[in-house]
């Protein structure tokens, strides 16, 4: 990879290399939050230190991490994001980390894999503290249930571009394609005989909001239900590929969490098995096999521009920091 390439992931920073513009980013956006002028400038002052090296370090495992090999690039990716993350969480809690428990984690996994574990099903499952549930409060405003619990597979969907990996892995008739008219909905890639699948379908439709009367008619390979009622955002609701609409390969409602969320708990899942499944790790990346790896690989690539780039709004400003 290029040396340009890894700066430009960054480089919307380069005003804040210099400390005394860090200072007066923290001064406003702290003044922005309606602390006191006074609390702001004595906050922005002992907390532009920090946030530097917070930064300093997250940009450079990132960076690091992007030239790794497949085998440790998730352990520093991982941390690179915490620490990316830390600094971000200063402007809205100047006081972190105001105890030990936020040093955790705050999110767990299974440690010992099942003999048929596959990636795509494993799950991470939020804790009462640490910094996972800290940050997901105060920097993005959502609050998460102890013991909340997410697949490996519900968080890779969140994203269209992984939908689609997941149609060239599996094939176009792995998802239901979905045609809308006024007689009602048109379910393909289906099997018309068999009723639990149909029962599924149609709890998917319901899932969508639409409100499901029952079967109007079956072909070799496609179900026509009628619908009472039909939300006007239904099509921005299915996966669309070129002219198709397709029923998600999972409706788990992942609106709710922020991407950065997303990748800090897909890092963390990857960074555990780079950690503590070293058989079951160095084989995936070695021998390529299964599923799992095309899924893995193409996220570690893919992700590489993508959180830098989610960062970004955080710094850009119409104003000038003078």
């Amino acid at each position: 990879m290029k040396q340009n390439d890894l700066y430009n992931y960054f480089s919307y920073y380069a005003p804040y290399e210099a400390q005394n513009v860090l200072q007066r980013k923290l001064e406003k956006e702290y003044l922005a939050r309606r602390a006191s002028a006074y609390d702001a400038l004595q906050w922005s002052y002992r907390n532009t230190p920090a946030f530097h090296y917070e930064w300093l370090l997250g940009r450079t495992y990132w960076t690091e991490g992007a030239q790794a090999p497949l085998l440790t690039r998730p352990l520093l990716l991982f941390y690179g994001l915490t620490h990316l993350l830390k600094g971000l969480l200063l402007i809205e809690d100047p006081h972190y980390p105001a105890a030990a428990d936020m040093l955790a984690h705050g999110v767990t996994t299974r440690k010992k894999k099942k003999k048929q574990f596959t990636f795509m099903e494993d799950e991470v499952k939020i804790q009462k503290q640490g910094f996972f549930p800290h940050f997901s409060s105060r920097v993005f405003h959502v609050k998460h249930a102890v013991g909340e619990k997410w697949k490996m597979n519900h968080l890779f969907f969140k994203w269209d571009t992984m939908v689609h990996l997941y149609l060239d892995v599996h094939g176009e008739e792995a998802l239901p394609r979905v045609q809308l008219s006024s007689a009602g909905v048109t379910v393909e890639h289906v099997s018309p005989a068999n009723e639990q699948s149909l029962s599924l379908i149609q709890k998917q439709l319901e899932q969508l909001g639409m409100e499901v009367e029952g079967i109007k008619k079956r072909t070799a390979d496609s179900v026509l239900f009628s619908i009472k009622r039909k939300p006007d955002n239904i099509a921005s609701q299915l996966f669309q590929r070129g002219s198709s609409y397709y029923v998600p390969p999972s409706l788990f409602d992942t609106a709710k969490l922020p991407p950065l969320s997303v990748h800090y708990l897909l890092l963390y899942e990857l960074s555990m098995l780079c950690r503590y499944e070293g058989e079951w790790w160095g084989d995936l990346c070695t021998q390529r096999q299964g599923e799992d790896y095309a899924f893995i690989h193409f996220y570690l690539e893919w992700v590489l521009a993508e959180v830098p780039r989610q960062f970004a709004g955080f710094f850009s400003s119409g104003e000038s920091l003078q």
